[in-house]
């Protein structure tokens, strides 16, 4: 009787592991938006869409060199009073996301601003982005730099959540990762091959959906904005419930695994 009634707890488990595999497998939902670049445009397999006007600056360029996503923005809006904007947007729109890029090539210390977005919105036109992101600031704090988390807010500009001061070295790649879940924000850096560096939290309920991407600003006397990125990635975070699915389902074949060692 008690070998039945294992044996009956384990094809409970089992089932619960085969629903999270499903959920994760098929739900429409759970997808992933990935480019490493390596077809060497930005085009196809996914489609980015270049995002321009949002300080009525011209001239940007996009371009895959070498494996990387190449930005940049001349300092020359007319309406900013010598701002420089280019960003690029892609996939479909989440909720609770994941957004993450590895940052390969970039100026410091006086360089424009880049980083991750999330629950973006454009219709590519004056003053019109608005969001969240989580950029360096090369220029920030007298050089010495700063990682912050954003609200975009279209003709409002930019409002800090909240800053980490911080020197990313040129020299170095790093990985930013931005992840958003309800209200909750939080901002991670990682070095390349290497730790995190930098982390932020912060707290805003304004925008509930929207497109992922990355994107970069700068403003006369500071140099025009200028990154290369690699390996983007956006996916959605999945649910409290589906967690303890996936737990269950990790449970249950270590389960199956002892079982089947104590019967061999």
């Amino acid at each position: 009787m008690e070998t039945r009634h294992f044996n009956l707890s384990l094809n409970r488990w089992m089932a619960l592991a085969a629903a999270a595999s499903f959920v994760v497998g098929g739900a429409p939902g759970l997808r992933a938006q990935t480019d490493d670049f390596s077809d060497g445009n930005d085009t196809e397999n996914p489609a980015w869409a270049r995002n321009s006007a949002y300080v009525g600056s011209s001239g940007q360029t996009w371009a895959v060199e070498n494996g990387a996503y190449r930005l940049q923005a001349p300092n020359n809006s007319p309406f900013y009073a010598g701002f420089g904007y280019v960003g690029s947007l892609v996939g479909s729109p989440y909720t609770d996301v994941s957004v993450s890029a590895d940052f390969v090539n970039f100026l410091a210390p006086m360089g424009g601003a880049f980083g991750v977005g999330a629950r973006l919105t454009s219709n590519n036109t004056l003053g019109s982005l608005s969001g969240y992101g989580y950029a360096y600031e090369p220029f920030a704090d007298s050089l010495k730099g700063e990682m912050v988390l954003y609200r975009i807010d279209g003709l409002g500009g930019l409002h800090d959540i909240g800053s980490y001061k911080i020197t990313l070295d040129p020299a170095k790649d790093y990985r930013f990762v931005l992840e958003i879940a309800g209200s909750n924000l939080h901002g991670q850096v990682f070095e390349v091959g290497g730790g995190m560096v930098a982390e932020q939290f912060g707290v805003d309920a304004t925008y509930a959906s929207g497109v992922s991407g990355v994107f970069g600003y700068s403003q006369s006397p500071v140099p025009p904005t200028d990154f290369s990125v690699d390996n983007f990635a956006a996916m959605v975070v999945p649910e409290p419930a589906l967690s303890v699915l996936l737990g269950l389902g990790g449970a249950a074949l270590w389960v199956a695994r002892r079982f089947r060692s104590n019967r061999g």
